[in-house]
């Protein structure tokens, strides 16, 4: 006699059961080693959902897009989960993110000069600040103010100082900011193609879990870099890191068109020309002074 599966109680006459699908339970199943044999398995199972979404959202750009808004979602982890899950990972990686906007490069330079260490040379903050910067100086000045209550002179680098130490973590969590604008900026881009706009919701949500593994990973490989080569922060300066990750947000997002909308190779470099264009726009207008506004507002609570 079959015995009954102990999850839905249907008898199972083989390994697993007929009706859900669960394995039948054996005294084995209880040991310690079976933990970490399922554990070793999720890990080296790369005809999983997991390792398969992710060696085809970096090596196939477009195809988690187009396989999902087309109805095939079996194979693949949703949009949803694998975002969130690069999320979490990127949130927790110890680096400063490229998302993550400093207090000097927020600010105007007299403001900047104000929260320098002593003894900076200060002659060349010049610079004017971020779009917001006009409207926020009255704030950042009461903030330096409340911080220096003695009249020392240390207040605007008391509050840089709590700001840097909030700024990654708040840019972190804001950068799910940037994917209903792109969504819309991909709506219009695409508004021939009558598509839903969920639709180019899911391939904003791709284009940044790229976005993410790409900017986590190039800053892990330039840091162990430095710091095992000594010869290789002299001959590759960090502006080569922003122009790399330049690069590849731009060839990622054409690849990425002509699979996900299956448009012809000119169309989707200048649909991918008009979507850089849209998420610098949205990164200056409107996540950089959320950005600044929310950790600022932490930084002074």
């Amino acid at each position: 006699m079959s015995e009954p599966c102990v999850n839905c109680s249907t008898p199972v006459p083989g390994r697993y059961c007929p009706t859900c699908g669960q394995k039948r339970f054996e005294p084995a199943d209880r040991r310690f080693g079976h933990l970490l044999g399922e554990f070793t398995h999720s890990l080296t199972d790369l005809d999983g959902r997991v390792w398969r979404s992710l060696i085809a959202l970096l090596f196939r750009p477009g195809l988690l897009s187009l396989d999902y808004n087309e109805g095939r979602r079996a194979r693949w982890l949703s949009p949803v989960a694998l975002f969130f899950a690069i999320n979490v990972v990127y949130f927790l990686s110890p680096l400063h993110g490229d998302y993550a906007m400093q207090f000097d490069k927020q600010v105007s330079g007299r403001v900047a000069a104000a929260a320098a260490e002593s003894g900076t040379d200060t002659s060349g903050y010049t610079w004017a600040g971020q779009a917001h910067a006009a409207f926020t100086a009255a704030w950042v000045d009461r903030e330096a103010s409340a911080l220096d209550p003695g009249h020392d002179g240390d207040g605007y680098r008391k509050l840089r100082e709590r700001y840097d130490a909030r700024a990654d973590d708040v840019s972190k969590a804001l950068v799910i900011l940037h994917l209903p604008f792109v969504a819309l900026a991909l709506l219009l881009i695409y508004a021939d193609r009558r598509l839903y706009y969920a639709e180019h919701f899911v391939v904003a949500m791709h284009y940044f879990a790229f976005a993410l593994v790409m900017v986590t990973a190039l800053v892990h490989v330039y840091t162990l870099l430095q710091r095992h080569v000594p010869s290789f922060a002299t001959a590759v300066p960090t502006s080569a890191l922003d122009w790399a990750a330049r690069f590849l947000y731009v060839l990622y997002a054409v690849l990425m068109l002509h699979r996900a909308y299956r448009t012809g190779w000119l169309r989707a470099v200048l649909s991918g020309a008009a979507l850089i264009a849209a998420m610098v726009a949205v990164n200056l207008f409107v996540y950089r002074p959320v950005q600044f506004a929310a950790t600022l507002w932490v930084a002074t609570r």
